[in-house]
């Protein structure tokens, strides 16, 4: 058992010593290379922080800025439209105003085609009250009067009948 101890132990011993050597070589070519990549990739991180928490600032100030920008632009929009209204009520009542100039123009001339329509019904009924009194006069008389008669009845009629009218 002694045999197998030894054994066992220089086993060990040479194990140890190679796991030793193998850490060691490690630890010189492998460790700094590790530790420069960590400490790289801390740095990297770090600016990276850095740089999220510059842009989060930016980001924060272009949103003030645009908010700003945003509240001038809702201004503009409502001097606008308040001038678009005020345009449209002049606009609006511009119209209105033509309207009633056209509607009394209308009215007017309405007005010239009655009367001128009356003139023209008082000429017919005058032509038609002389030929009436003409047919009248010559049945009473009993004779062809000349023209001239004719024409002195007609018009002692008419001034009758516009005296009698007015």
């Amino acid at each position: 058992m002694n045999d197998i101890l030894t054994s066992n132990l220089a086993q060990f011993i040479w194990g140890l010593s190679a796991f030793v050597v193998f850490v060691l070589i490690l630890f010189k070519v492998g460790v700094k290379r590790i530790l420069v990549a960590v400490d790289a990739r801390e740095a990297k991180i770090r600016k990276d922080l850095l740089d999220a928490e510059e842009a989060a600032g930016e980001a924060r100030r272009q949103r003030e800025v645009n908010e700003k920008e945003r509240k001038a632009h809702e201004g503009k929009i409502a001097e606008l439209m308040a001038e678009v209204r005020r345009d449209a009520e002049d606009h609006k009542a511009k119209l209105i105003e033509h309207g009633r100039v056209e509607i009394e123009a209308m009215r007017v001339r309405a007005l010239r085609e009655i009367e001128a329509a009356r003139h023209a019904a008082v000429a017919g009924l005058r032509r038609q009250i002389a030929e009436v009194a003409t047919l009248v006069a010559e049945k009473a008389i009993g004779e062809r009067m000349d023209m001239a008669k004719h024409e002195e009845l007609i018009t002692a009629a008419i001034t009758r009948f516009d005296a009698q009218n007015a």
